[in-house]
């Protein structure tokens, strides 16, 4: 089933990476879709009802769905993911949203939260794949 047809769609290129967003919709607040590590498409039944009464952005990662796929280990750090999302914001003009993530899609809402505490005015948290985000703590002597 193909997904809903976007309101509008583009590219934010960032560092020479071109990362494919779309928006839907146009109620308050703006839900963002945070990617897990596959395209924009596995939102594509949430989409549909979330539009009808939100305005909802949504990516793809870099490296999969339309893209770009850089090929050095570090373009793929969390932090990356995180720039891409607060770009992607940018270039919608999303000034805060909502924001929605599975699997690690959690730990890169989690820490765009952290990083634009402004911007982010709640976390949905989907099947959570997020390991630690502080240094364990020491072993006892």
């Amino acid at each position: 089933m193909p997904g809903q047809v976007p309101d509008r769609a583009g590219y934010v290129v960032r560092d020479g990476v071109r990362v494919y967003y779309e928006v839907h919709g146009r109620g308050a607040p703006t839900i963002l879709l945070m990617p897990a590590l596959i395209q924009l498409r596995h939102w594509k039944m949430q989409i549909p009802y979330l539009a009808h009464h939100y305005r909802v952005v949504a990516f793809d990662p870099r490296g999969n769905g339309r893209s770009d796929r850089p090929g050095t280990v570090d373009a793929y750090a969390d932090r990356q993911f995180v720039q891409d999302a607060r770009a992607v914001m940018e270039e919608t003009g999303t000034e805060t949203a909502i924001v929605a993530g599975v699997s690690p899609g959690v730990k890169w809402s989690v820490l765009l939260a952290a990083t634009d505490p402004d911007r982010v005015l709640g976390i949905v948290a989907v099947a959570p794949g997020v390991p630690a985000l502080t240094p364990p703590h020491p072993e006892p002597p």
